[in-house]
């Protein structure tokens, strides 16, 4: 009775191990001022959960926004690549 107690514990813990590693942010973690390239299913992922944005329902409004956080994004983008710009 123990054996079967054991080994059904065991065989549990088999089962529930992969699940734990699959749900865990995988990837190196990136140093402090590093930009880091998410991988596509993350984008995926992301793309899926988050369902409202920040940007205005107005579209002129939405463009505006949104090239401004592109010019963001670039200037952070070149601030880390190029030390002499």
């Amino acid at each position: 009775m123990q054996r079967v107690i054991l080994l059904s514990a065991f065989l549990g813990l088999v089962a529930t191990v992969p699940g734990w590693a699959q749900n865990q942010e995988s990837g190196p973690a990136a140093r402090n001022g590093e930009i880091t390239i998410p991988s596509e299913k993350a984008l995926e992922r992301d793309a899926v959960r988050s369902l409202r944005n920040e940007f205005s329902t107005n579209d002129a409004t939405a463009i505006r926004q949104m090239e401004q956080q592109n010019q963001q994004i670039d200037r952070k983008v070149i601030k880390g690549i190029c030390t002499d710009c």
